[in-house]
């Protein structure tokens, strides 16, 4: 029988967050999903953790089915407002937080700000902000994307597109056509109904923020790494690894940008090994 879930929208002062809750633990999980990916992406990797975990998964503001309230500028620093905000309304303390790429820099502010909620963090896909900040850059073609109101209009009329091209190299080198629409599909339907993509301010809140503190940062980590991901050429984890504290760094043959969603059961067995 499927783990019982129920999505709903946490109505914040500052943003309107897509949420789902599954299973009844005593222990959270909380997975903020990739954008462009989705809570649906996720729905494997719930039911497989939901058994001995309570999963919380939200999208962030500004992305997917979760929005910004009008007057509300994109920062990473909203983020971890409106994170902390979202975890304070579900009464979570102590959670184990999973975000990737980008949003994982906004995660790592968050435990170093409001430590009472996350326990312990696992990271994917990401290395130091200063690495992240010369890699979006050189994603970035002509760098219309960090220009101001440009590069808004650009990602507004391009969203369908740059979807297409993002799951086309973020998957590794080979990967079935059948397996990339179905990372597509749910993408491009909340596409269609009006979701939220802001990848041109995502880009430049992360030019604007200043560098993270990382040896304030104290949670165990749990690095995970994809060695097939294209799309991540010129970063590496090992900056990261030697920046925290506490971590521990998982590469991943064979996977790509998605390694959680990917191998969903190597995933579920590294992750109840490493919390034991």
């Amino acid at each position: 029988m499927p783990t019982e879930e129920r999505s709903f929208f946490v109505e914040l002062p500052r943003a309107r967050v897509h949420t789902r809750v599954t299973g009844q633990a005593g222990r959270t999980l909380v997975i903020v999903p990739d954008p462009p990916n989705l809570i649906e992406h996720h729905r494997e990797v719930i039911e497989r953790l939901a058994r001995d975990f309570r999963v919380i998964c939200f999208e962030l503001p500004g992305f997917g089915r979760s929005a910004l309230r009008d007057g509300a500028r994109f920062s990473l620093e909203l983020q971890v407002e409106v994170m902390a905000g979202l975890l304070e309304r579900l009464a979570v303390r102590h959670a184990i937080l999973e975000m990737s790429c980008l949003g994982a820099l906004a995660g790592m502010r968050l435990a170093r700000q409001r430590p009472e909620l996350v326990e312990r963090l696992v990271l994917a896909q990401v290395s130091t902000q200063s690495q992240m900040q010369t890699w979006a850059k050189g994603t970035d073609v002509c760098g219309l994307i960090h220009t101001p109101r440009v590069g808004q209009a650009l990602v507004s009329l391009g969203k369908r597109f740059i979807a297409r091209h993002w799951y086309k190299v973020a998957l590794p080198e080979g990967t079935e056509a059948r397996i990339r629409k179905r990372y597509l599909q749910p993408t491009l339907q909340s596409l269609r109904e009006g979701g939220s993509f802001e990848l041109a301010s995502a880009y430049q809140s992360l030019q604007r923020s200043a560098e993270l503190e990382y040896g304030a940062i104290r949670q165990p980590t749990l690095l995970l790494w994809g060695r097939a991901d294209r799309t991540h050429e010129g970063t590496s984890p090992s900056a990261l690894l030697h920046a925290l504290p506490d971590a521990k760094l998982v590469e991943l043959d064979g996977c790509g940008h998605f390694p959680t969603l990917e191998e969903a059961g190597k995933y579920e067995e590294r992750l109840r090994a490493w919390v034991r």
